[in-house]
């Protein structure tokens, strides 16, 4: 984990441009040659460094979600390659398999240049860390225009033993928020809430007052699944941490929190009400219930809206979404930081073997993240890959066309997606202000950067546990006593030792 004094001076760098260019040309100044009638003739030296650098060739192991990979042949790729310099060869593995063969391949020691990691905790990329097969990259960052603008929690949260060792994926980095029926706020002369209390109060009204107008007691305030979606963002509005929290010098999970036992007992509130499906505890994806037509309000992923608009207007051709950020709690305004990323790309001692080779790589990776490339290879070249016609992104139904970028598998090599042009209805550029506005209130999981060898063991087991004893509080099976005792159990199976590792993780890491 970086260490607060660590991620401040990340985010100072990446305000700091460090025009290398310039630093390079101003090296000792050398004499011109005269030539025989006086007029000056460039040197041999200045000759030869007039010509283009050759390609450089590199290879990169990426995970494929399409049957058929990116063409090599098409412009994407040419296009790629004649901005980065570079001769690329891309070894994709099907999506299914890939973690076999990064497991397989990392343990062979014969790498490509570059290896897509979509887990960076796993132990045999730790251990590989740690025996120094790969390049520490964080002090590179600084010295490129695109890669110093990192984000620095996402970078924290990538980061193994306090140091950066990839480059990260980049996706939006608090993406929660809540998908809520307007047309039922309008039926009801209701504002959009903005604290916790008048939220309960929507759900309220429209559990009980019949926001669709048909007559019937056939609707309810918020849907819930198995594992609440919006337990996590709920929490933070309730003043809780991001699943731990360094507190009293020690790593401390949320369940322990006071919050934590306060954002049960709202649930429970609204299952006592029936202003939350009943069912919850049985049901894989709340979203199906949205989609329905009978539920009002959804928490998680914003990305989720304008499906859940689409599939309500074939139940009501009027009804409309809006969303929404955070409520106000008792800490104020607070989203939760996801990890900002989806995989990192690491680059191996074993096939990258000098300084010079592995700038030219963090060059790629640079060029790549400039604003016509982020656009190139999410949404494809204009007049190829898709058309716009009154604003509106109409995607070609060629093939040949969407193969050139592997039917959306390019966007698989970007790292900065920060500038990318969004197409969509209104509600897709309501969700990207939205998640502008989380990333300035979100609050990070400290532990995302430690690694715990019995969290990585016994993770899920805990987990489960703590999840079960929740669902029975919510649902009334467990009392404030039975809590306690889950929580004790907790501890005794293997939690007390979790906290142990995340504390000594953190301490190590905060004094480097």
């Amino acid at each position: 984990m970086l260490h607060p004094k660590m991620t401040k001076s990340i985010a100072l760098a990446s305000v700091l441009t460090l025009t290398a260019g310039v630093a390079a040309g101003c090296g000792g100044a050398s004499k011109e040659a005269v030539s025989a009638d006086g007029s000056a003739k460039p040197s041999t030296a200045a000759t030869e460094s007039a010509k283009p650098a050759a390609p450089y060739k590199m290879s990169i192991m990426m995970p494929s979600f399409n049957p058929e990979p990116m063409s090599t042949d098409g412009e994407i790729f040419k296009k790629i390659q004649s901005v980065t310099n570079t001769e690329l060869k891309l070894n994709w593995v099907p999506s299914a398999t890939y973690s076999d063969k990064l497991s397989a391949t990392v343990a062979s020691g014969e790498l490509p240049s570059v290896i897509t990691v979509l887990n960076q905790k796993v132990p045999f990329i730790v251990n590989s860390v740690r025996s120094g097969m790969f390049w520490e990259l964080g002090p590179y960052l600084k010295d490129y225009k695109n890669l110093s603008r990192m984000n620095p929690i996402a970078l924290n949260a990538i980061s193994i033993d306090g140091k950066v060792y990839g480059i990260y994926r980049e996706r939006d980095l608090a993406r929660d928020g809540i998908t809520l029926r307007k047309d039922w706020l309008d039926n009801l002369g209701l504002q959009v809430p903005k604290t916790i209390d008048e939220f309960y109060n929507v759900l309220k009204a429209f559990t009980n007052n019949d926001p669709d107008k048909n007559g019937k007691n056939d609707t309810v305030g918020l849907v819930e699944q198995q594992t609440p979606a919006g337990w996590r963002d709920m929490l933070a509005w309730h003043g809780g941490p991001a699943d731990w929290e360094l507190k009293d010098g020690k790593m401390s999970p949320a369940h322990l929190s006071p919050a934590y036992l306060e954002t049960m007992k709202f649930y429970k509130k609204l299952y006592d009400e029936k202003l939350i499906n009943l069912d919850f505890a049985v049901v894989k994806d709340g979203r199906q219930v949205m989609n329905k037509g009978t539920a009002g309000a959804w928490v998680a992923n914003l990305n989720d809206a304008n499906g859940i608009e689409e599939q309500a207007k074939k139940v009501d051709p009027k009804a409309k979404v809006t969303i929404i950020g955070a409520l106000e709690g008792p800490k104020g305004l607070r989203s939760i930081a996801g990890t900002g990323s989806y995989g990192i790309f690491m680059i191996p001692k074993t096939s990258v073997k000098t300084e010079t080779e592995l700038k030219a790589i963090l060059n790629y990776f640079d060029k790549l993240s400039d604003k016509d490339m982020q656009n190139m290879l999410y949404n494809g070249i204009e007049g190829r890959q898709y058309t716009v016609e009154n604003g509106e992104y109409k995607k070609t139904a060629d093939p040949k066309l969407l193969v050139e970028y592997g039917m959306g598998d390019s966007s698989q090599l970007a790292v900065l997606r920060d500038q990318v042009t969004t197409f969509g209805p209104e509600l897709v550029h309501q969700r990207d202000n939205v998640w502008r506005e989380n990333a300035k209130i979100a609050i990070e999981n400290p532990v995302n950067a430690l690694i715990s060898d019995t969290a990585s063991e016994k993770g899920k087991e805990l987990d489960k546990l703590i999840e079960d004893a929740r669902t029975k509080f919510i649902m009334g099976a467990l009392d404030e006593n039975g809590w306690n005792k889950a929580v004790e159990q907790w501890k005794q199976n293997g939690g007390s030792k979790v906290i142990e590792e995340y504390t000594a993780e953190y301490n190590k890491s905060a004094k480097k």
